[in-house]
């Protein structure tokens, strides 16, 4: 998948695009080449170089500012560090990357270092989404994985993403032990030299999609289907995956663009106005969207109402235990949906919650001790799958439900809110410093309000951040973002209204 700039802007984005355009292009110049630097100059112009920090997920930063060809020297030399404690031998190791801007080139200077510390890479060929290096890293047999992708964060970011020997983030334990292994200075430029090419990663992910779904029920289905990979990795996956059949796919914002069209990548209802008209444009039943690197998802139904990720893991756990008859645990982080836990109490299975941070369900899912698990974001697991999250695997569920079921997709969402509850669900993001929103959030927990937009507050959860209870249907919850410099600001309630409300108290309870 290639960046075809040509690609349509809407207009009133156009100046953002060239702006950030020639934001991206000047750091050429900054990023650093992998040749040597010449008399006089250092790569890098610190003798201590910038922490790496592996957050909620992955370690992230601007690219030229937290992310160079240095920093990901450094980490190269850690991984293989962390390698080499594990055991004796040139051990394989799957690196993949995104479509962002310098993706291609720091997964080759990664790859080349890692080549310099005696580590065979096995190097994507293209662009791929961030579950085909999950997949290959399987199928190889690999002890890890590394994506460099930014996930759903803006243009101008990037970032490292590690996964262990099964598929699944590398858990907190041994990514604080890749920390400790990253030198304070460069280790320096690698020569050029040529790496080992490899067959596509594509296949072998595509054959695990078809795997863990009724793939021949789905494509019998008279269905059509809107894919919106938002300029990211999802591409025309959707298209591969299902045609064959007479289900009808067409995607929308299916090239790769570094600048993803002069939006976020990130599916939540602001981002998806070209989703919900294609699909009331087409009649089409429903339309899903897969974020910059297609592990997240967002959908609408077939009248193009948005459905948040608190109601589609809800909905998907509600598929597999009451029309494919499975049976299993079910998870939600903080930020998640009240009907995950109801659904589990209701049919006598185990619940569990977890901080924010899909690592912290892939534990869940590797000891097979959960069916389904899943975050506020969009990223959703199941259990016979990767340990890990995947968009196009939490869509094709999602067409399934309603070829199994027989129903429209507002069908289902009216009989989950018949019978575990309506609530509805927002959040918002007040850019700030890491530290002040830590401080925002030690404050009102020392000192947390007895009403919110005249609610009342009947008690606190501390398990991530600072999470308001307002009785049994609904919560606020404040929580530092562990990969941007935001705060978040997310809240559960019956109505939309309430909803409304209480983001807006919590907006001057911050900023008080």
């Amino acid at each position: 998948m290639r960046w075809d700039p040509r690609g349509k802007i809407p207009a009133p984005l156009n100046f953002l695009r060239r702006r950030r355009l020639t934001r991206l292009k000047n750091i050429t110049s900054s990023i650093g080449g992998s040749n040597p630097p010449a008399a006089g100059e250092t790569q890098d112009p610190s003798p201590d170089s910038p922490p790496i920090r592996f957050g909620t997920d992955g370690w992230r930063g601007r690219i030229a500012q937290e992310v160079t060809l240095a920093s990901l020297r450094r980490l190269a030399v850690a991984v293989a560090g962390y390698l080499r404690e594990r055991g004796p031998g040139p051990l394989p190791v799957a690196v993949g990357y995104d479509g962002r801007f310098l993706a291609s080139r720091f997964a080759r200077e990664i790859c080349l270092c890692l080549s310099r510390e005696g580590v065979a890479p096995l190097l994507s060929p293209e662009p791929i989404p961030t579950a085909a290096v999950s997949r290959r890293v399987v199928t190889a047999r690999a002890p890890l994985g590394l994506m460099i992708t930014a996930s759903h964060n803006p243009p101008d970011y990037s970032g490292v993403k590690l996964k262990d020997s099964l598929g699944g983030t590398l858990e907190p334990e041994e990514t604080a032990r890749v920390e400790m292994l990253v030198p304070s200075s460069d280790p320096g430029p690698v020569p050029e030299a040529p790496l080992p090419r490899h067959p596509s990663f594509i296949p072998a992910y595509l054959r695990g999609l078809k795997e863990g779904v009724a793939l021949a029920e789905i494509r019998r289905a008279r269905l059509r289907l809107v894919a919106d990979s938002m300029h990211g990795m999802g591409g025309d996956l959707m298209e591969r995956v299902l045609g064959g059949g007479r289900l009808r796919v067409r995607t929308v914002r299916g090239h790769a663009d570094p600048l993803f069209g002069g939006t976020l990548p990130a599916p939540l209802a602001c981002h998806l106005s070209p989703l919900t008209e294609a699909v009331r444009r087409e009649g089409a039943d429903l339309g899903i969207a897969t974020d910059g690197d297609a592990d997240r998802i967002g959908a609408c139904d077939e009248s193009g109402r948005f459905l948040s990720p608190l109601t589609l893991l809800p909905l998907l756990a509600m598929h597999l235990i009451e029309f494919r008859g499975e049976r299993g645990g079910i998870a939600r982080t903080f930020a998640g949906s009240l009907r995950m836990e109801r659904i589990a109490r209701r049919h006598g299975l185990p619940f569990y919650s977890l901080p924010v941070g899909f690592k912290h369900v892939a534990k869940l899912l590797r000891r097979n001790e959960i069916l389904v698990g899943g975050e506020e974001s969009g990223g959703f697991g199941f259990r016979g799958y990767l340990p890990e999250r995947d968009g196009l695997l939490s869509a094709l569920l999602l067409v399934e439900a309603i070829v199994l079921s027989g129903c429209r997709l507002s069908e289902l969402v009216t009989r989950l809110e018949r019978e575990y509850g309506r609530t509805r669900y927002d959040r918002i993001d007040l850019p700030l410093p890491a530290e002040s929103g830590r401080r925002i959030v030690r404050r009102l927990t020392a000192s947390p309000p007895r009403r919110v937009a005249g609610l009342r507050v009947t008690g606190t959860d501390l398990l991530d951040g600072l999470k308001l209870l307002l009785g049994d249907d609904g919560w606020l919850l404040f929580r530092p973002s562990g990969t941007e410099p935001v705060l978040r600001l997310y809240c559960e309630a019956p109505t939309i209204r309430m909803v409304t409300a209480v983001l807006r108290h919590a907006v001057r309870l911050a900023r008080t």
